[in-house]
């Protein structure tokens, strides 16, 4: 179910506007929005607004517990995979496990920080639209 907050515009730029809005529940101990009581989201303009339009403007449910697992708990569970996996490949190669436990460690991790880049891009789809101007 989408969530719906109301705005006023304040800066647009082609396909993108800059809205502000007022704090909601879900946002009231994030802390990451600068100012007391509004924070500023870019929206797709499909309204064509302009600066002082009040809309109202949708945006899809997020997935905060799968995003917080992607961000922390991904990447610590690549390092200490590719840590694992040197040691358990080291008596193979005939090679220190030290050297393959951090080889294998930076290679996972690396490998971690490119799918979360991939995964934010294709994330992309989902901001928020301005679905009317009040």
């Amino acid at each position: 179910m989408p969530n719906q907050v109301e705005g006023v515009i304040i800066e647009t730029d082609g396909e993108t506007a800059k809205v502000r809005c007022s704090i909601h529940s879900d946002c009231e101990n994030c802390g990451m929005c600068p100012g007391a009581n509004a924070m500023v989201i870019e929206a797709i303009d499909t309204q064509g607004v302009k600066p002082g339009d009040f809309v109202v403007v949708e945006s899809k449910e997020s997935h905060m517990l799968l995003t917080a697992f992607m961000v922390f708990i991904f990447p610590l569970l690549a390092v200490g995979c590719g840590i694992w996996l040197g040691y358990y490949l080291s008596p193979r190669f005939v090679m220190s496990p030290v050297l393959l436990m951090t080889l294998g460690g930076l290679l996972f991790g690396v490998t971690a920080i490119i799918v979360l880049k991939v995964m934010d891009r294709s994330l992309e789809s989902d901001k928020p639209v301005i679905r009317s101007i009040k």
